[in-house]
């Protein structure tokens, strides 16, 4: 978990729950890839579901999820939050 989250710096909340849903649908794709739909039809949910979801996964995703907050937003918010915000 700390590589991922040292990978997502700068990551919004859903940013992140992209990532994680790109990542938890990547066992599926693997299992289908190069079946038929009726192949893909007549599997079961147990043969699709099986494989937990692995670090190369969140790899993948992190590729292809890029943050939507970029540094300069960033730096505004903390600007904006050391005058006006509370602690």
């Amino acid at each position: 978990m700390d590589e991922i989250a040292r990978r997502t710096e700068g990551y919004s909340g859903d940013d992140l729950t992209n990532v994680c849903r790109d990542a938890s649908l990547n066992g599926m794709r693997r299992k289908i890839a190069g079946k038929t739909r009726d192949e893909i039809k007549s599997m079961s949910k147990d043969d699709i579901s099986k494989d937990p979801v692995a670090m190369c996964d969140f790899e993948e995703a992190i590729s292809k999820v890029q943050p939507s907050v970029s540094s300069a937003d960033i730096e505004r918010h903390e600007k904006w939050f050391s005058e006006f915000g509370s602690a």
